[in-house]
């Protein structure tokens, strides 16, 4: 039988819902509260803003610290191909040496240029270099020939020069010859020299001299202009040229029809180095001047008498002498044998010789010693003498040393290479029992010096340096001649020049740098996507991140 059975359950019952509805009332208002209170709180924007700007002084104070603490630590990088606009150790060395050191004033330096020449970006940039390392104050003008012609007009009227082309004038005078210059012309009442400038110290050369050109005229091929700018610049500085005395009597003068001697090409060398080659005859008994900065007997092809032996030997002893020695090959000698073996050097009766593949080799090769002071900068390096070479050898070292006498090796024979005596044959081979050096095939080698440096004196005592006697002898005369001179033997000649002068920091070469181009070949497909990437790519890429930036600002 059927009962009443309450089937209300707690979410159809309406008192329940009414008590959630209540409840839901209730609520409500305290999250309005809640919310409009959460309105009502602000960020403190002057709290923000004062932050912010104490970041930015702080942060423009450390910019001005860090320029003020590393002002004087500057520091400039060539990325140029070949650094083209970076000078060489030699330039840098005599820069910072003490003939500019002791320099007492300003140097002044004119660049005379037509309108905005090809070269002139370089030339500024290259002189800048010059000022910024130099040990004395070196101050460069750039003068337009159109619209500074004004200053031209005085500038050649001071110096009483000519500007009809493009060109570099050095001015190393110093102010007391320009008073002693003003004082000698108002005694003499000259009123033309009074505001004149003394030519001792003035250098000018053409511009075009700094550069090579093609055979058609169309393109600079190499540019030499630092070995020309600083060879000027030692030129003005020291003033009147130092002196070496060829002595003409005793070396090989010309090359009998085989082109240029050997001697032009020191004497070029010589020039390029502020000193002076003059001739002197050593068969007329007279002494070597007083004045001489050095000897210089290229190609000895001719014996010495007991008379000239003793002019010789009063030269060498005085202090400071210098002596540059290249031997002829086929000269007999004799008593000059005995005067370079009394001081270490031994003339050997030999030709410095090879075999490749059956075939004798007569062109010597040679490897620079390095660990003294002419070959400072390219030991190790190879090189290669043209025509015949007599190798030498060291004698009586270590006797010698104990009378303050120090003689050793600048060029060695490379591996392979002895000295043959029986040189006039066809076909040689190395005799152990005749011939100087080592069995070419042994393991052992024995290398045979082609160039031997001699020092008479303390050379490592400041108080004594300067008054080192030195000598330098080389068993090959033919390397001189202009169509066999490489860079290395150049840059060996100049040092070895430099060392016998006493400019010891001095020793180094400035070679060309050529202009590098190089050409770049992008395929037609590869230059379409290149040409896609930068015009649709970028932009596109650029476009998405700074929307990406909005959104983030937005939220």
């Amino acid at each position: 039988m059927p009962s009443d059975i309450n089937t209300t359950t707690p979410e159809n019952n309406p008192e329940n819902t009414a008590s959630e509805d209540k409840k839901n009332t209730s609520e409500t208002p305290s999250k309005t509260v809640t919310n409009k209170k959460s309105k009502k709180s602000h960020i403190n924007r002057f709290t923000i803003g004062s932050v912010i700007i104490i970041q930015i002084i702080l942060a423009f104070v450390s910019v001005c610290l860090i320029n003020y603490l590393t002002a004087d630590k500057h520091i400039r990088k060539d990325l140029t191909a070949g650094s083209q606009y970076t000078l060489s150790k030699y330039s840098l060395e005599f820069l910072k040496s003490d003939l500019l050191k002791n320099h007492p004033d300003t140097i002044k330096i004119f660049v005379i240029l037509k309108q905005n020449p090809i070269y002139s970006q370089r030339l500024r940039s290259l002189f800048e270099e010059y000022s910024r390392n130099s040990a004395a104050e070196i101050k460069v003008e750039f003068i337009d020939r159109v619209k500074d012609a004004n200053r031209l007009n005085e500038i050649s009227a001071i110096y009483s020069k000519s500007f009809y082309q493009d060109s570099v004038l050095i001015d190393a005078t110093t102010e007391a010859e320009k008073a002693s210059t003003h004082k000698s012309a108002t005694a003499k009442n000259n009123p033309t020299l009074i505001n004149s400038v003394p030519l001792k110290r003035i250098r000018q050369f053409p511009i075009h001299e700094l550069f090579t050109i093609a055979e058609d005229g169309s393109r600079i091929l190499a540019w030499q202009d630092e070995k020309i700018i600083t060879t000027y610049l030692l030129r003005a500085i020291e003033g009147k040229p130092r002196k070496f005395y060829f002595m003409v009597d005793k070396s090989e003068i010309d090359d009998l029809g085989d082109g240029s001697p050997a001697w032009t090409t020191f004497n070029s060398l010589l020039d390029s180095q502020n000193i002076q080659l003059l001739p002197f005859q050593i068969s007329a008994n007279k002494l070597i001047p007083k004045d001489a900065e050095g000897l210089a007997i290229i190609g000895l092809d001719a014996d010495f008498d007991d008379q000239e032996l003793s002019i010789l030997d009063e030269y060498w002893a005085r202090n400071s002498a210098s002596i540059f020695i290249t031997i002829k090959p086929e000269a007999k000698l004799v008593k000059i044998r005995r005067f370079l073996a009394s001081y270490g050097v031994v003339i050997e009766n030999d030709r410095v010789m090879s075999l490749s593949n059956g075939r004798k080799l007569t062109k010597a090769r040679g490897i620079f010693v390095r660990g003294n002071d002419i070959t400072k900068g390219f030991g190790d390096q190879a090189t290669q003498l043209d025509g015949m070479t007599r190798s030498l050898s060291l004698l009586n070292v270590d006797q010698l040393a104990s009378k303050n006498i120090n003689v050793y090796s600048i060029m060695n024979t490379a591996p392979g290479w002895w000295g043959e005596t029986n040189y006039q044959k066809d076909k040689i081979k190395f005799n152990p029992g005749k011939d100087n050096g080592a069995n070419p095939n042994s393991p052992i080698q024995k290398p045979l010096s082609l160039s031997i440096a001699v020092i008479r004196g303390k050379e490592n005592l400041d108080r004594t340096k300067h008054l080192t006697s030195k000598m330098v002898v080389i068993g090959n005369t033919k390397f001189l001649r202009p169509n066999n001179m490489r860079s290395e033997l150049t840059h060996f000649t100049i040092s070895t020049i430099n060392w016998l002068a006493g400019r010891e920091e001095l020793v180094g070469n400035i070679g060309q740098k050529p202009i590098m181009k190089q050409k770049i070949t992008i395929p037609p497909n590869q230059l379409s996507l290149i040409n896609f990437t930068i015009l649709g790519g970028l932009p596109t890429i650029a476009a998405i991140l700074a929307l990406i930036t909005w959104f983030n600002r937005r939220s």
